[in-house]
């Protein structure tokens, strides 16, 4: 028996994956990937996936600490990387609350401590209809104190020779040793996505501030489009397209910028105070089209 969730309408089928509250793969009824395909063993393997949450931040952490309420709290690294990098649900098994043919529901408990001061109940519900796979995730903080808490998904995108993306935003952050972000500065030419246009031939890992919350993806090879919406929650993005693997580019969804952590006290960068009891939510949808239809 799979540990895997299928949900399938007669456009999608979406395979979910408890491990990890992560989406496994995304095809069309025709078979064609709308998401990274799965390539990992029988064994799930979280790095292989298609999507993951981003609770109760997104990125990393500089420093591995960071202070609130003139406290100062530390996390421990919790993979491969020596900062501490997108929070703990992607790593942890969730609970299947509710199966419909077309919906799922998860649900997680992290308790206070173990790698991070933050105790909450996160849920994520999946939902197909037509051809609109839809993602909600929420999170309650059930801690004893107020803490920052941000929201966000890892999506992972097929990324062919003639993959274009449409993703308006205003400004950019340079990286710097780390993985982290630098500077907010201008947007380069080649990642002025404010008309469609092939990703740069050269390692991305950037926040992508001022977004509108709308993108699209187009593979001219497949015939296939993707529209992306966000809710107004998640009003910036981070694009990681590595140059040793140009088979797929993510385009990541985020309440709060990189490191913001590390900055609130002076700016919390999109990060929401959540007081005991305090939810926060974050809507992402994928909108499968027929690209030949827009281009003859």
């Amino acid at each position: 028996m799979s540990p895997w969730t299928l949900i399938e309408n007669d456009r999608l089928s979406v395979r979910i994956s408890p491990q990890g509250g992560a989406v496994v793969d995304g095809h069309t009824a025709e078979g064609v990937p709308f998401l990274r395909p799965y390539k990992g063993e029988a064994e799930f393997d979280i790095a292989d996936c298609a999507c993951f949450p981003l609770v109760p931040i997104g990125n990393r952490v500089e420093g591995n600490s960071f202070s609130c309420g003139g406290r100062t709290f530390r996390l421990a690294p919790n993979a491969a990387d020596p900062l501490f990098i997108h929070g703990d649900g992607w790593l942890e098994a969730w609970e299947v609350t509710e199966r419909r043919a077309d919906h799922v529901e998860l649900c997680f408990d992290k308790p206070e401590g173990f790698g991070s001061p933050h105790a909450y109940h996160a849920r994520q519900s999946f939902s197909l209809a037509c051809a609109r796979l839809a993602l909600q995730i929420s999170v309650t903080n059930t801690g004893e104190i107020a803490l920052p808490f941000g929201l966000g998904f890892h999506p992972f995108f097929p990324r062919t020779p003639l993959t274009t993306l449409f993703a308006p935003a205003s400004d950019w952050w340079t990286e710097r040793a780390g993985h982290l972000p630098a500077e907010r500065v201008a947007l380069a030419d080649d990642v002025d996505f404010s008309t469609p246009r092939r990703l740069p031939n050269r390692w991305l890992n950037n926040c992508f501030e001022g977004w509108s919350g709308q993108a699209r993806i187009a593979w001219p090879e497949q015939r296939l489009g993707l529209e992306i919406e966000a809710s107004p929650a998640l009003r910036r993005y981070m694009l990681y397209a590595p140059d040793s693997d140009r088979s797929f580019f993510c385009l990541e969804p985020m309440s709060h910028a990189p490191n913001a952590l590390k900055h609130l006290e002076t700016d919390p960068m999109g990060l929401v105070m959540l007081a005991p009891g305090g939810i926060f939510s974050a809507e992402f949808a994928m909108t499968v089209f027929d690209w030949s239809n827009n281009h003859g």
